[in-house]
């Protein structure tokens, strides 16, 4: 490149240009081997505008790769798929989840003749659509790379791939394990993560059967190797974490087995002489991902006290600690402060482990300035969080708090790079992200006396200031909206947070917590906005398994004993301690922001002993956090409904089968008709396409949907049930941006009137809140389980006749309050089955 620049009478040569561009890149590819990223990409840059100048197709399409595997390194994941994309002259939008466009662009990669371009530009597709969460895309690509011929390097890197994405399946499984309740359902999930382990394990294995055909094997050997041990030992602590009550299970496996692989992954990297590696980012980073996968086997095994069980040669904690100096000096010595900010973070983790706190507090500190000064914020996230725990540990409550809310700060602001950027990042998110906000709140709630949990205190003893309890309640509607965000894999942009003087002066805010060994519950009272807080000492699973108990209680056609106790126990834990302050305050409305098991179970259905908590008077409504559409009452709005009906399954539709016939569709749709004007169509003409034409054109202001749907924790199993096909989130979404491209207003009220959560997933409210937001409706009214009887009809009837009569004195949640009374008194549906599944998220007024 210097002869080029400085030889005149190169310049002068017609063939300047072309030599220009390969040595750019040529540069480029060295730099991305030194671990130079940023540097590769600026050379593939520049090459590319030389290729474009000299029209040269080949050139272009060939850098436009490059640049996307330095994007890749630089974790710029959609990025990297749009250049990808662009660089076959194809439409850059990387939502590939239309079949047909997949294929369309896979068949495009597989005919590219120039066969480098054709591995790279696979491989990279595939590493890409893993990395934005369409895992199974990325397995057909990645498959399909490896039948172009291709000598070892490439081979072990695609294998490498193929690895990393069953791996991202196997976490997805694991995930999906802790959604289950059902035994049977979790048997079945885990057998798929069993077998996830092994794909993943079998892959790595033969990346390093690709490596040993290698001259530089040693080296090339220590990723696929790192891989395994970190994949084993997250599995170990997985199975360490499961509690193995039934015996009879085959698919049982043996933990001593996976300790043994661990121990001799362990051994084969020291024999690899993973710590003796040349200098290199490549080298640093894998001796620090070698210490964090034991720092982490170490602490599992320290928790469950087996020590002695495991082999003498895990390493020592300052055989550890010596492996991160060395790694250190190297990125010192490269002047890598990324790599620098890890091993001083790492360090500081080893010393918490060892809880030595001073050394553990001085090196996070360093860590986090280092993380700060380069912007960082994935990295200083983690040692922020590191050092609240440390400060805590200190006995140092404020600074711990400090460090804590400056944690939850950095992660809103990297949610949406955090949602762009990795899957495993939302699949690990109940792991990480949800607990720094838990422990937050566990902080802010202690008695600042003893620095210990206040439990079993009366509203007047407690001494948490105002100010801390508002913090608890910031951080609940943060993790609140990161969880809907988490579940959408989209950042919520468009929502405004309520100011205090718009909230209903008759409506008082009730703030659950379930924190690992109590109940904390926040009440913020209308008008004066004073808070007041109430703890019940009582274990998480313990509380968890009473609303499991009390939700199975509630859909049965009568009225147990133990459901009348199981309600009036929830009642006792959330109203009871406040109900004098919420009559003197003269509280109308209940406003929940739920947490955990609690949004399973309808807050109508609570008892107080003598009747429910409806019939005592007050509305309820649920919000996902203090975030939503601005309020408006539907009164200022004419009143007039789009509603859609499905009595009829089709018999020859898989999206139709194992769902039964609503005969009380009609009845339902004509009892609207005869309250408010609305346009209606039923079964034939209830297809997806007339229902987005007619929801992205007619500016009504209810939608009323009568047809199966099911709210789920997993987004693609949350949907709604037309004619022809299932309505998902995605289409839902679409819709919207629909709307406001034809400037129409918000729905103000969307009905579901036949959904439920779907079966033996404890998360399933998420994709009601999911489905809430993504439409748009500043209000959705949506039943928990499914009622295939005249009751629904019934409810919805007296519910569109409180709004259309009352005018501008009812609002949408006491509308529902006074319908739901009304159908509890006819005889016959005096059981909550009947009424007590609706609940209205969003705007109540």
């Amino acid at each position: 490149l210097d002869l080029l620049e400085t030889g005149s009478d190169l310049r002068d040569s017609p063939d300047y240009q072309q030599i220009h561009a390969q040595a750019l890149n040529t540069l480029g590819s060295l730099e991305l081997a030194l671990g130079q990223p940023d540097t590769a990409l600026e050379a593939w840059q520049f090459a590319t505008e030389i290729y474009q100048q000299l029209k040269d197709d080949i050139g272009i399409t060939g850098t436009l790769i490059n640049q996307a595997q330095a994007m890749e390194a630089l974790g710029l994941y959609r990025r990297t798929c749009k250049t990808l994309l662009q660089a076959l002259k194809l439409d850059n939008n990387c939502d590939l989840s239309n079949q047909e466009r997949f294929e369309t662009v896979l068949q495009t990669f597989q005919q590219t003749p120039d066969p480098q371009i054709k591995i790279l530009g696979l491989r990279s597709l595939g590493n890409s659509l893993r990395l934005l969460g369409d895992l199974n895309h990325s397995q057909q690509v990645l498959k399909a790379s490896l039948k172009v011929a291709q000598p070892p390097l490439e081979k072990r890197e695609t294998l490498l791939s193929l690895g990393d994405t069953e791996r991202s399946w196997y976490n997805h499984y694991k995930q999906l394990y802790t959604r289950k309740r059902l035994r049977t359902d979790q048997k079945e999930v885990k057998k798929q993560v069993i077998a996830q382990v092994d794909h993943a394990l079998n892959y790595y294995q033969e990346s390093l059967q690709e490596s040993s055909k290698l001259s530089a094997s040693t080296s090339l050997d220590i990723e696929p190797k790192l891989q395994q041990l970190s994949l084993l030992i997250d599995y170990h602590n997985w199975l360490e974490n499961l509690n193995y009550e039934d015996n009879n299970d085959n698919h049982k496996p043996n933990i001593q087995d996976v300790k043994s692989q661990i121990n001799d992954q362990v051994k084969e990297l020291l024999n690899s002489e993973i710590t003796k590696l040349p200098a290199s980012r490549t080298a640093i980073y894998a001796q620090i991902n070698f210490v964090e996968s034991l720092i982490s086997y170490e602490l599992k095994s320290n928790n469950h006290q087996d020590n002695l069980q495991r082999s003498s040669f895990i390493l020592q904690p300052y055989e550890i600690a010596h492996t991160l100096v060395k790694a250190l000096q190297e990125a010192q010595l490269l002047d890598d402060k990324r790599a620098e900010s890890y091993a001083l973070g790492t360090l500081g983790k080893l010393y918490e482990q060892t809880q030595q706190w001073y050394q553990a507090q001085e090196f996070t500190e360093k860590a986090l300035t280092l993380a700060q000064g380069i912007q960082g914020d994935d990295i200083a996230y983690q040692w922020q969080w590191q050092l609240g725990r440390i400060y805590q540990a200190l006995g140092k409550t404020e600074e711990a708090i400090t460090a804590y809310e400056a944690t939850v700060k950095t992660l809103d602001s990297l949610r949406q790079d955090l949602l762009a950027l990795s899957s495993d990042v939302q699949f690990s998110f109940r792991e990480n992200v949800e607990q720094v906000y838990r422990e937050l709140v566990d902080l802010l709630l202690q008695d600042e006396q003893t620095a210990e949990p206040i439990a079993n205190k009366r509203i007047q003893d407690n001494r948490i200031p105002d100010n801390k309890l508002k913090q608890a309640t910031e951080a609940i509607d943060s993790l609140q909206l990161a969880q809907i965000e988490n579940f959408l894999g989209c950042n919520l942009s468009d929502i405004v947070e309520l100011a205090e003087q718009e909230i209903d002066p008759s409506a008082a805010l009730v703030y659950p917590i379930i924190l690992d060994d109590r109940l904390a519950v926040i009440v913020k009272l209308p008008k004066s906005g004073e808070f007041i807080h109430y703890t019940t000492a009582l274990p998480k699973a313990k509380l968890e398994q009473t609303l499991e108990s009390l939700r199975i209680e509630l859909e049965k056609r009568f009225i147990s004993k133990n459901s009348l106790a199981l309600s009036k126990q929830v009642y006792d834990w959330l109203i009871r301690p406040a109900e004098e302050l919420l009559e003197a305050n003269q509280v109308k409305t209940l406003v929940f922001v739920l947490d955990g098991g609690f949004r399973n179970v309808p807050m109508a259905t609570l008892h107080d002993g003598e009747q429910y908590i409806v019939e005592k008077g007050y509305a309820i409504a649920l919000i996902p956090g203090l975030n939503l559409l601005e309020p408006k009452p539907l009164a200022q709005v004419e009143l007039n409904a789009l509603a859609f009906g499905l009595s009829d399954m089709r018999e020859d539709l898989a999206d139709h089968q194992g769902f039964a016939d609503i005969p009380f569709v009609k009845t339902e749709l004509g009892e609207i008709k005869s309250q408010i004007p609305s346009q209606q169509l039923l079964n034939q003409d209830f297809t997806s396409q007339k229902w987005q034409e007619l929801i992205s054109s007619v500016p009504f202001p209810v939608v009323h949907l009568a047809t199966h749907g099911q709210f789920s924790s997993d987004p693609d199993e949350t949907f709604l049930l037309a004619w022809d096909k299932r309505i998902n989130i995605k289409d839902l979404s679409n819709v919207i941006q629909n709307r406001s491209e034809n400037s129409l207003e918000a729905i103000e009220l969307l009905v579901l009137s036949a959904c439920k959560t779907a079966d033996g997933d404890s998360r399933a409210s998420l994709g009601l809140a999911g489905v809430a937001i993504q439409s748009g409706a500043r209000s959705t009214l949506a039943s928990l389980w499914f009622i295939n009887d005249e009751s629904t009809a019934k409810l919805m009837t007296f519910f569109y006749e409180e709004l259309a009569a009352s005018g501008a004195t009812v609002t949408k949640a006491e509308a529902l309050r006074r319908a739901q009374v009304n159908l509890l008194k006819e005889p016959g549906y005096k059981a909550p089955l009947f009424w007590g599944a609706y609940v209205l998220v969003g705007n109540w007024l």
